[in-house]
């Protein structure tokens, strides 16, 4: 009896209003790949500033009064590009100083082509996906006090960078992360009976530097993930318990393009600023993201 082959390809597209996501899968006799995306066309910008003295208030004429201690959480994902940090700190002096802006546009089609030779029993199924994501986070903090535990991380499509810090009496700590996603491209590789081969290829970066005081533990991370998504290209774990002052930059960066598609988003920029007098100064970031969302620089 022969035995029944077949390859199923599926593509899923979903927009409502701004947001939009898509999931696609290949299956064969014995095995399977599958995508999910999620984003929105967006900006947002969030600035916060705090400074003061954590202590007990009373709440009742009898005298009882409330454990003092501040608590900030934030949660951001566009499209796999991602952001999280948590502070918590009981009694002691304060402040903080935190910028958040994130652009991201979900607006043009997903391709999937799908091409099988005459003769050949393989298939090759290509999806292109550009809805790109900028996201620039800043954020400073200064404690003196009892004890305070803050953590951040930062992610761009299975890379990412973080810090984790607990236990500290004196703290103080500044961060910067730049991240950047242009597009996404996506190629199988099957027969009818299994995959061959499966790349996963966004064009991003991550750009992340820290400085900080701490005299607790401080623990720092970092995983680099390469186009099969499961080998891993660069991954490390530091702890420090003690007095410490470190530094910490880290860049990583991913291209993937067709010959056709090479581009030079700073000379693209350079010939197109002048639609944009609105924004000043002009650096290299700012000419990134006019690169990444304005006019014929658009990638």
């Amino acid at each position: 009896m022969n035995k029944q082959t077949y390859i199923a390809i599926f593509l899923s597209l979903v927009s409502i209003a701004s947001a939009a996501s898509w999931s696609g899968s290949v299956d064969t006799n014995t095995s399977s790949w599958s995508i999910h995306r999620q984003s929105a066309t967006a900006y947002f910008e969030y600035t916060d500033s705090v400074e003061g003295t954590i202590s007990s208030i009373q709440v009742t004429p009898a005298g009882r009064s409330l454990r003092p201690y501040i608590s900030n959480y934030a949660d951001v994902n566009f499209n796999d590009v991602r952001l999280r940090e948590r502070t918590a700190a009981q009694e002691g002096v304060y402040s903080s100083e935190e910028l958040i802006k994130i652009r991201a546009e979900a607006e043009k089609d997903v391709n999937l082509t799908i091409t099988k030779p005459a003769g050949s029993d393989i298939w090759t199924i290509k999806w292109s996906e550009s809805w790109p994501v900028v996201l620039n986070a800043s954020r400073s903090i200064d404690y003196a006090g009892k004890n305070i535990n803050h953590r951040d991380y930062v992610g761009n499509n299975l890379d990412y960078v973080g810090s984790n810090y607990l236990h500290n009496k004196e703290f103080s700590k500044d961060r910067r992360a730049d991240l950047y996603l242009e597009k996404m491209n996506a190629t199988i590789l099957a027969t009818d009976e299994r995959i061959i081969l499966a790349e996963f290829m966004p064009t991003k970066s991550i750009d992340y530097e820290i400085e900080s005081h701490s005299t607790g533990i401080a623990d720092l991370i970092h995983k680099f993930m390469g186009a099969d998504r499961t080998t891993v290209i660069s991954e490390g774990e530091e702890r420090y318990e003690g007095v410490f002052d470190i530094r910490r930059k880290i860049g990583v960066q991913t291209k993937y393009d067709g010959p056709e598609e090479e581009k030079d988003w700073l000379s693209c920029c350079v010939g197109e600023i002048f639609r944009y007098q609105d924004i000043e100064p002009i650096d290299s970031e700012t000419c990134r993201e006019v690169a990444f969302f304005g006019g014929t620089c658009r990638f």
